[in-house]
């Protein structure tokens, strides 16, 4: 059920504000999550439009109805409104962020590990890279995977390979990382795709790997999508978002258990960015009626 109303009072201690709504004063509860996030504009003693449950409910000496989400937060000015949150507008622009990709290159890689036992400080390196390029359609256009030899060997410590689940001799078939380089640089050329990853970490060593190997830096950063992130603002959330759980939730496929293979996880930010783009369509369909 959607509700407006201006907020009277705010319960801090309770989670709780208390809402002007149809003629009647209503108790409205929050979790702790959602009000470490709103509580602060509630000092403004906004307009507030949230969803909440159909029925309330006993909770202390309150009858209260649980919010489920918020859609906005304004502030009335005698010049203007002064909005805090929308989400609609963050919707809209989510969707425009998606809909102007053409070519994307979904990408993993793995990295070298500290040893058990380190005696001088650690240098992450590549060691595996998973490559899916695909067009404005939504079709593979491309597609590779390969092991990675560092440059320092002692990279591929007993750590690392246990992560991997790889053995020393595997990488005897490697290649060298400037037959990587060498290949990313054909793909930014060729596609100039967007390169979407889950989380930071792929970028930050991808430009670490410039500097270890010391190569030309390619200009990545402003090619680089952190999808994982991109999810967090749309639904707000505050927690860090593990790929293989976040594609079983959105799915309802259960998967086996994880093995550290940097195609696969490509393939499932793919998925991923397949499912939550979809969804954003249907949101903002929903919104528009």
């Amino acid at each position: 059920m959607r509700i407006y109303g201006k907020i009277i009072e705010t319960i801090p201690e309770e989670r709780i504000v208390k809402i002007e709504y149809d003629g009647r004063l209503l108790y409205l509860y929050m979790t702790r999550k959602v009000f470490k996030d709103f509580g602060p504009y509630f000092y403004h003693n906004p307009y507030i439009f949230v969803d909440i449950d159909n029925q309330p409910r006993k909770y202390g000496k309150y009858f209260v109805y649980d919010i489920n989400y918020f859609v906005k937060v304004v502030e009335p000015t005698k010049r203007e409104r002064k909005i805090f949150y929308d989400i609609f507008t963050i919707k809209k622009g989510v969707k425009k962020l998606l809909d102007k990709i053409n070519y994307k290159m979904f990408l993993d890689l793995e990295f070298s590990l500290p040893a058990y036992y380190q005696s001088m400080p650690h240098v992450a390196e590549i060691v595996q890279y998973g490559i899916v390029i695909e067009d404005k359609d939504g079709n593979i256009v491309f597609e590779d995977s390969n092991l990675v030899n560092p440059k320092k060997k002692y990279s591929l410590n007993s750590r690392t390979l246990k992560f991997l689940s790889r053995t020393r001799d595997e990488y005897d078939n490697a290649i060298e990382y400037i037959e990587f380089y060498e290949l990313l640089e054909k793909i930014i050329k060729e596609y100039n795709p967007k390169i979407i990853a889950w989380g930071r970490s792929d970028m930050l060593a991808l430009e670490q790997s410039f500097q270890v190997n010391k190569v030309k830096p390619l200009q990545i950063r402003k090619k680089y999508v952190n999808i994982m992130q991109v999810i967090k603002n749309y639904y707000n959330f505050k927690e860090e978002m593990g790929l293989f759980q976040t594609y079983q939730e959105m799915s309802g496929e259960q998967l086996k258990p994880q093995i550290h293979d940097a195609l696969e996880d490509a393939m499932l930010t793919r998925e991923i960015y397949r499912m939550f783009k979809v969804r954003v369509n249907d949101d903002i369909k929903r919104s528009v009626k």
